[in-house]
């Protein structure tokens, strides 16, 4: 005869068991991907176009495309899903995507080039020559990344540079020693100061909010200039610090 206990122990497990298998079972059903490739209209790949789920004005996730034009966006759920693609140099393309079709899985878009018809740029007397390339990307990037200037700066009133970007989607802002850290996506951005690189340095740790005459962040590679692209880290995005003359 087999005991109670070890009936009562068998029912449990094989209970544990089927939860465990229910689970399993929903998240194969709600979680859905996004997949393709980006080309030219000649159809040539697009390297570094941003392919992201954007709901209003919100950027809620996103990757970047590879050498190959090729994208993976994953962990969506199954539903239709507003895609917004972009590439500096490129007309902007936005489309609906029902995951629930086999054909979300093979995308293929293509983005028409665009010409950049840019404003005659002001700068005054005071400003420093070194400004000349914040302004320049500005005005043609605006839209791929955050940009401040000093009076800005100074109105947000922060305590550490870091700070300047908490309402930028996908950062995480994290306390340290001497500052904050920046990541996206788990990755570190890489940090320019007046032109030159800072390898593996943090924002706080490299100028101060005073010292800042202008700054500009890239949250990937879609828009950032060309001297400034990290190729190894695509993800990662960029920061560039312009400083106060002395």
């Amino acid at each position: 005869m087999v005991s109670p206990r070890i009936f009562l122990a068998a029912a449990a497990f094989v209970a544990t068991a089927l939860q465990a298998q229910e689970v399993t079972t929903k998240v194969a059903v709600t979680e859905a991907a996004v997949a393709g490739v980006v080309r030219d209209v000649d159809g040539n790949p697009v390297p570094d176009a941003e392919v992201g789920i954007v709901r209003g004005e919100r950027l809620q996730q996103f990757v970047v495309t590879g050498a190959d034009g090729k994208f993976l966006l994953t962990g969506l759920a199954k539903a239709v899903v507003p895609l917004r693609i972009r590439r500096l140099g490129y007309a902007m393309q936005r489309l609906d995507v029902d995951t629930r079709l086999p054909s979300s899985a093979k995308l293929e878009i293509v983005l028409a080039t665009a010409a950049s018809e840019l404003e005659e740029v002001m700068i005054s007397g005071n400003d420093p020559g070194k400004l000349r390339e914040f302004f320049e990307h500005r005005d043609q990037r605006g839209s791929f990344g955050r940009f401040l200037m000093q009076h800005e700066i100074r109105k947000i009133g922060v305590t550490n540079p870091s700070d300047l970007f908490r309402s930028v989607p996908g950062i995480v802002i994290s306390t340290a020693s001497g500052g904050n850290t920046i990541r996206i996506r788990g990755c570190q951005p890489m940090v320019w100061v007046d032109g030159q690189r800072a390898p593996g340095a943090e924002l706080d740790e490299v100028i101060r909010p005073s010292e800042i005459a202008a700054i500009e962040f890239y949250p990937s590679n879609a828009g950032i200039p060309a001297p400034y692209v990290e190729r190894e880290n695509r993800l990662c995005g960029s920061v560039l610090v312009w400083t106060r003359s002395q």
